[in-house]
């Protein structure tokens, strides 16, 4: 049971977290302050609505619970964000001169409606996937206070995701994640001090020669191809471009995305280094344990209190920001574009609140369903899934090789995403080749082909034309 410290400062931050969301939910007086907070975040907050997004169950927990497994290379969930982070900041002014809401708007008009209808759908599955993921890395942070039923303990980070999101929507996100911004960098780099000044060299090379500070262990399917999927699966994700359009300008968005990418790849490491320094310590622990373990046994009680309360926060706060994303996307490219009927902004937010519900609804049953999967090897999936639907549709746009022709882009966009998620089931294990690979061969082939077959297209045009001109 936990200590009366503890419960303080663990309820005095959740508590403050709450303030902030109510304050949001103040501003919010149309459905644009919901999705976007209108285009109106400084650098700062940015930053906060971008590490909000992202760092979350996957990037501390599911870290480190790979960490005490196999080392460093659980580093390439972070490491592959913050990259892919800070060219999504890169590239700020060229998304912002689209005038779009989502990334499927984007797919729409530059390859067409059936484009459109596939990104929209396969998005939303894989940001839906990452969302259990949020939820299990939630479990052993509520199992302090209540040793309980799974039903109840799913539960209860289920119900939080939906408080935070629900008032405030993005406004929301971003104050309450750039708060939660700065109490995690307080934290991690608090404790990463604290690793440094009690480990010695000798530890470190004794990792070294056990082989826990390599970044490639095949044997835990961990490696490059993991990173790539990272970077194009946050480069096509919804969740992590809102916070580009909801900038006040295209600088103010770079700079935060840039800031945001750093603070991501660090806080990776030192939760990886925490997995390590636990496995070390208590090797009987199961590896989802290391995170939420190290901070009960190592820190003071009003510390780990605290610690727990912003860890928790994370995973929230992730799964309310691709919770938003989900909905902003199936009400925005499905339901707004088939029916007139929710139009009027006040059905539109009803719409969007009711997707919310219902995306979190179907995740606590999945969670209860199947508890005992690892973390990252559903964010992974997630990544995968997002990016070889749109990422190569995205980056022929940014660089001008366009148009598609429109048989191929849905060929892209459709098969990408379907030949990733039969590869998965049925091909990995005897090939032992990430889907990431194939499926993003298969995507980048289908649009050069498209590609190719416009522009010989336009050439015959040419030639008739100058044929009957003569």
């Amino acid at each position: 049971m936990a200590s009366i410290p503890f419960l303080i400062c663990f309820s005095f931050i959740l508590l403050l977290t709450v303030a902030a969301g109510i304050a949001a939910k103040r501003r919010v007086k149309k459905t644009s302050d919901f999705t976007n907070a209108s285009g109106s975040l400084t650098s700062g907050m940015v930053a906060g609505a971008l590490v909000g997004g992202f760092v979350g169950g996957t990037s501390i927990v599911g870290t480190g619970e790979l960490a005490f497994s196999y080392g460093l290379a659980s580093l390439w969930f972070t490491l592959g964000g913050g990259v892919a982070v800070i060219l999504l900041g890169l590239s700020a002014s060229r998304f912002r001169q689209l005038q779009v809401e989502t990334l499927p708007e984007l797919i729409g008009l530059q390859y067409g409606a059936r484009a459109q209808l596939g990104s929209s759908l396969f998005l939303s599955l894989g940001m839906f996937i990452q969302v259990i993921a949020q939820i299990l890395a939630a479990l052993p942070f509520v199992s302090v206070f209540w040793q309980s039923s799974l039903p109840v303990l799913a539960l209860i980070p289920s119900l939080l995701i939906i408080a935070y999101v629900w008032a405030g929507g993005f406004m929301g996100a971003s104050l309450v994640g750039t708060f939660k911004t700065v109490m995690l960098i307080v934290l991690l780099f608090g404790t990463g001090a604290w690793l440094w000044g009690t480990m010695d060299a000798g530890t470190f090379a004794r990792w070294w020669q056990e082989g826990r500070m390599n970044l490639v262990v095949p044997e835990a399917k961990m490696g490059w191809a993991q990173g790539a999927s990272m970077v194009v699966g946050i480069f096509s994700t919804q969740a992590y471009l809102q916070p580009i359009f909801a900038g006040r300008s295209a600088r103010e968005a770079r700079s935060g995305a840039v800031i945001a990418g750093g603070i991501i790849v660090l806080v990776g490491l030192v939760s990886a280094w925490i997995g390590m320094f636990m496995y070390d310590a208590h090797p009987e622990l199961t590896p989802r344990e290391a995170i939420p373990q190290f901070f009960l046994q190592v820190a003071p009680d009003g510390v780990a209190g605290a610690a727990y309360a912003i860890i928790l926060l994370s995973v929230v706060m992730t799964g309310a920001a691709l919770t938003l994303s989900i909905a902003t996307i199936l009400n925005k490219d499905l339901i707004q574009r088939y029916t007139a009927r929710f139009r009027e902004d006040r059905r539109k937010m009803a719409v969007s609140r009711f997707l919310i519900l219902a995306t979190i609804a179907i995740s606590y049953i999945i969670v209860c369903w199947d508890d005992q999967a690892k973390i990252l090897h559903w964010a992974f999936l997630s990544m995968t899934l997002r990016g070889v639907t749109i990422f190569f549709p995205v980056v022929f746009y940014l660089f001008h090789i366009h148009p598609i022709h429109p048989k191929w882009a849905v060929a892209a966009v459709w098969g990408a995403p379907l030949f990733s998620l039969i590869w998965t089931w049925w091909l990995l294990p005897i090939t032992e080749m990430d889907p990431i690979v194939v499926s993003g061969i298969w995507s980048a082939l289908a649009l050069l082909a498209g590609w190719l077959q416009w522009k010989r297209e336009v050439r015959r045009e040419l030639a008739l034309q100058q044929t009957h001109s003569r």
